[in-house]
């Protein structure tokens, strides 16, 4: 008995089962799917992509003098001591007449070596001699006076002038003002694409910074010469300042309306 009622009870759920899938069948014969749509995906923004530079030119504040001391000996260890009696000449002119900060004052090099003597004929060489050279670099803010100092150097122990490099040590807040005005240039480019194609810029998008240059002035020492021809043993050495170029590039996409 309980297999028999099983049995006649399935029948009526598979017929239900068969109603429902002929009537989800007959609704959908010959209709259109539908689909929901957020007809805000659909539209394009109308961009402009413009590249702005900004330059200004800023006046150097910092200057770095790089000046060595060279003494020649017999023997390594008399080179040696010769160059450390010149320098000490140097370190009086530094710190006593024009009292330097010690941190402006650094040795960027020191060596001693043997030099050469060659012989043509054989081929053969024969040490001559040591050379000591004590490099260093000077960080000076008086830039009018850098003449004078490297005179009073040379005249003191520091018989190598190897250049003058100026500089700004306020650097970051040059570079922003660059980049204010390259943004003020990619400004007004858009606006005027904007108005050939008669609209007007509405926001940024985005902005890329491309690139920033701000080199120093460098002056080798061919570049520094007394002020008159003919006088170097009365003449101050001459070094013009110049200006330092400061550069900034930026590509700025806009949305146009």
């Amino acid at each position: 008995m309980v297999k028999l009622q099983s049995k006649w009870l399935m029948v009526p759920v598979l017929a239900l089962a068969v109603g429902v899938g002929a009537m989800f069948g007959a609704s959908s014969h010959g209709s259109n799917e539908v689909y929901a749509v957020d007809n805000g995906t659909l539209v394009q923004k109308s961009t402009i992509t413009v590249a702005g530079t900004g330059k200004l030119e800023a006046a150097p504040d910092v200057a770095y003098l790089s000046v060595a001391v060279e003494a020649r000996a017999a023997t390594a260890k008399e080179a040696q001591s010769k160059n450390a009696t010149q320098f000490a000449g140097l370190k009086k002119v530094l710190f006593n007449t024009y009292k330097m900060n010690a941190k402006d004052v650094k040795t960027v090099g020191f060596y001693v070596q043997a030099e050469y003597e060659y012989n043509n004929k054989d081929g053969t060489s024969k040490i001559k001699g040591y050379l000591s050279v004590h490099n260093i670099q000077i960080t000076t803010r008086d830039l009018d006076g850098i003449g004078k100092l490297l005179d009073d150097l040379s005249a003191n122990g520091a018989n190598r002038v190897d250049g003058v490099q100026f500089n700004t040590e306020k650097q970051e807040q040059y570079e922003i003002q660059a980049l204010e005005k390259a943004m003020a240039n990619a400004k007004v480019k858009a606006a005027a694409l904007a108005k050939a194609a008669g609209k007007q810029v509405k926001e940024v998008i985005s902005i890329s910074q491309n690139g920033m240059s701000s080199g120093p002035i460098y002056y080798g020492r061919d570049q520094m010469a007394p002020e008159a021809a003919g006088m170097a043993d009365k003449a101050e050495t001459s070094v013009q300042t110049g200006v330092i170029n400061v550069s900034a590039d930026v590509t700025v996409v806009y949305e146009m309306q």
